[in-house]
């Protein structure tokens, strides 16, 4: 391993939690947004692989600038010979020369944001990016280096000093040298600091090579250079800049089942439907009239719906769009749910039909659309993503490389069009023109994808957007604090519950589940976590939703009568019980403070030890349907605000995301009969009474409701948190600060 590779695995090791930024408490619980963002069933293909825009240029720079001397005394000029090319990194605002024999490009993989190569007998070095707990001096960041330099055999710091670089910004330069089994090795690091951000230059090699090249090493260490990033030449003032700690990992729409990627589908693509700010359901691309007896819709396009390119949608992108999902639904369970309403659409799932024989083309704008039965909530569920209008021409292009997916250039029909994307780092959306509705207020969004702490890149002015996490809430919640008045609390209609695979022992015996269920001090456990922001869950029905029934008996903390159950269970005790795994995302072990708590309750209060199996968190809900073990972490965000969207889609027994293949009879025929009833209130007392007997049952151990609280600095106008956990970008705009 060479000496450049040992240096890197240390910072990441010292800067690893700043880098990878903070997580709250509760982001070790997957939470998807259900459509199927909460239904698993994907493939190898979610991950998502681009070929970037270049947004990094290598432009000859001529400058002969005096820069402060590092050695001392007397101080003698540096200065950047004219031969020297400057690299520029637009998204993250800096620039460094170096000298024409040098290569140097970006490694597109944060934290090391670039590489600088020399010839083969020239030292290499690299430019890395840390995010930091809070805001330091250049100095700072290269204390937190220094733990690690110190253990190698005869380390010893040559030089240190504070300089100033040529824009005026404060740096620390260090040298030093150590042994290793290939002689005496030097090394030079260089520290600035901006924000919350640490960068660091660093360049290692035996000591003479280093010395060979003394003067060009020093050019570049002094000609590196802040600046205000602009992303794909986006100035900051022209973006909402917002951070999202990880990208979409897919932008098929009829794929797509976690909110991570349906966040961004949702700005890419559009379907016929969906819902304003108030959560009224509205035409997208088209209006609709409904049959008397309620099974038969008419839709018109309207006249001003195209795609990103100005291609007209007609009546056969719509059909060609579902009927494509409907033969990709061994991969897709969010087809089944979301469509399955519709007349011969489970025919052209299983193979038997290739065509929706509940699909009539009337004319190019025109068509009609047959369901099995008149149900009150159907049109709600055409704003899932999966029924998203995609372009046949585009997902067929003979003009994208083989290989890469074709949403990697996706033409949709949403209010902005991918401009940019280069994965883990960040992504550019523009406003697109031709939008059937409004186009949007604000000309670009920038996602950063690598980023700190949210609050401290708010507070710095990175971002425009932040999400706090619980254990900031009641800092600044205060007023004295600055950022109070930036606060913004958002209700969803989202539920987040311990899933009990009911179909295999020992969760078999309802009374496993509801001894299990008694032994969780959920109200504690939610509050040491989460404080009272958070909502403690004694049903399956968020508060806000129709129907959601405020009295609701609560679930009791009662560890006597769980013990009971137990020892009364066909499994006579904890003895009697086999192996049980919990199933949970994440990648260190024990992976939250919610798993944490909930495995000390059992052992203590049960006498029970429950083991832990982690699964990557980015394919969590793609593949927790084959591999769910007996205990398993779930999330679910509305998708449509209906209560057939809660208890049916995730407890009927027929349905794609019920990973506990929970299954009662009773349940089964309420859930039908509200499927088709015509008065509201009646289905929502049918809900009421589905959901009670969830409950006792012990289907699931219902945790929390959820709760989002986000900064949004006083500049923009009209943001939209949707109750479904996503951010309605189509009327946002940036005014002046």
């Amino acid at each position: 391993m060479n000496s450049l590779r040992v240096l890197i695995l240390i910072l990441l090791s010292v800067f690893v939690v700043a880098a990878c930024g903070q997580l709250a408490p509760e982001s070790a619980t997957a939470t998807p947004s259900p459509t199927a963002t909460a239904s698993p069933t994907p493939t190898a293909t979610a991950t998502a692989t681009v070929t970037p825009a270049a947004t990094s240029t290598a432009t000859p720079e001529s400058t002969a600038t005096p820069i402060p001397s590092v050695s001392e005394p007397p101080p003698a000029p540096i200065t950047v010979p004219s031969s020297f090319e400057t690299y520029r990194d637009q998204i993250f605002g800096f620039r460094v020369s170096h000298p024409p024999t040098w290569t140097i490009a970006s490694t597109q993989s944060a934290p090391r944001l670039a590489t600088l190569a020399g010839p083969d007998d020239v030292p290499s070095a690299s430019v890395f990016l840390f995010y930091q707990l809070d805001v330091r001096t250049a100095a700072d960041v290269a204390d937190n280096l220094l733990p690690e330099l110190l253990a190698r055999a005869g380390f010893r710091t040559l030089d240190e000093e504070q300089i100033t670089l040529l824009d005026g910004t404060p740096a620390f330069q260090m040298t030093y040298q150590w042994r290793s089994d290939e002689g005496v090795m030097r090394g030079a690091v260089q520290t600035v600091a901006r924000g919350g951000q640490g960068f660091v230059v660093i360049l290692e090699s035996l000591e003479q090579p280093v010395q060979e090249h003394s003067e060009d090493i020093q050019a570049m260490f002094h000609s590196f250079q802040l600046e205000e990033p602009a992303p794909f030449d986006i100035p900051r003032d022209e973006a909402l800049t917002l951070y999202f700690d990880d990208g979409p990992l897919i932008l098929d729409p009829a794929i797509a089942q976690e909110s991570q990627s349906i966040q961004y589908i949702m700005q890419i693509f559009s379907g016929l439907v969906s819902f304003d700010a108030d959560l009224t359901l509205r035409p997208e691309l088209a209006d609709w009239s409904v049959s008397e007896d309620g099974t038969v819709y008419t839709f018109t396009l309207d006249e001003g719906a195209e795609f990103h390119d100005g291609t007209p949608v007609t009546s056969d992108d719509v059909k060609y769009s579902w009927e494509r999902a409907a033969n990709m639904s061994q991969i897709s369970s969010t087809v089944g749910t979301y469509l399955n309403d519709i007349v011969g659409m489970a025919e052209v799932m299983s193979g038997e039909a290739d065509e929706i024989s509940g699909f009539e083309v009337v004319d190019a704008t025109t068509f009609k659309v047959t369901i099995d039965a008149p149900k009150a909530y159907f049109l709600s569920k055409l704003a899932h993503p999966v029924a998203f209008i995609v372009d046949r021409k585009n997902v067929d292009s003979e003009e994208i490389e083989p290989g890469t997916p074709w949403w990697l250039q996706p033409n949709g029909t949403g209010p902005f069009k991918l401009r940019a994307w280069e994965p883990r780092l960040v992504l550019v959306l523009d406003a697109n023109e031709n939008y059937v509705g409004t186009p949007p207020a604000v000309p670009h969004v920038v996602f950063r994808l690598f980023g700190g702490i949210p609050t401290l890149m708010y507070e710095t002015g990175e971002i425009d957007v932040a999400r706090v996490f619980a254990d900031q809430l009641d800092e600044i919640r205060d007023p004295r604090d600055p950022l109070s008045g930036d606060l913004i609390e958002n209700p969803e209609l989202s539920i987040f519950y311990v899933g009990l695979a009911s179909d295999r022992p020992p969760f078999d015996d309802p009374m496993v589940r509801k001894a299990f269920m008694l032994a969780v001090e959920r109200e504690k456990l939610t509050r040491d976590i989460f404080g009272d922001y958070q909502p403690v869950a004694h049903g399956f029905m968020p508060p806000g939703l129709p129907g959601y029934n405020d009295s609701i008996e609560d679930i009791p903390f009662d560890p006597v009568e769980a013990r009971r159950l137990l020892a009364a269970s066909s499994y006579g005790g904890p003895e009697g019980l086999p192996n049980i795994i919990y199933t949970t995302s994440g990648f260190t072990e024990p992976s939250s403070p919610v798993v944490i708590g909930l495995l000390d309750m059992w052992r203590e209060n049960l006498g029970v030890e429950v083991q832990v199996r982690l699964m990557d968190p980015d394919f969590y809900f793609y593949v927790l349907q084959q591999a769910v073990d007996n205990i398993f972490d779930y999330g679910w965000i509305a998708d449509y605000p209906d209560p057939h969207n809660f208890l049916d889609v995730l407890f009927h027994s027929g349905t794609e995301n019920n990973p506990g293949r929970y299954s009662n009879d009773e349940v089964d025929t309420l859930l039908e009969t509200a499927r088709v009833e015509q008065d509201s209130q009646a289905r929502f007392l049918i809900y009421q009474q589905v959901e009670a007997l969830l409950v006792d049952d012990a289907v699931a151990i219902p945790l929390r409701f959820g709760r989002d609280y986000m900064l949004v600095k006083p500049y923009l106008r009209d943001m939209v948190f949707t109750p479904f956990g996503m951010i309605d970008l189509r009327a946002v705009s940036l005014a002046s600060e």
